[in-house]
């Protein structure tokens, strides 16, 4: 993967266990990826899942 943005981001998903941490990655990679909405809720789980499936597309797209 060459962009450098999601795998800082990806990174700090994978390197910490707090899920307020692992939240704001996703939250980030999210709205990056553009494809959940910016606001200051937290996400739902349908959001998260939503993040990891379009990171994972991105990873098996280049």
């Amino acid at each position: 993967m060459t962009d450098k943005y999601i795998e800082k981001q990806l990174n700090q998903y994978n390197q910490y266990d707090s899920q307020e941490i692992k939240d704001d990655a996703l939250y980030r990679l999210g709205t990056y990826l553009e494809v959940i909405e910016v606001d200051s809720a937290k996400l739902t789980p349908e959001q998260r899942e939503t993040v990891i499936n379009a990171v994972e597309e991105v990873k098996r797209n280049g």
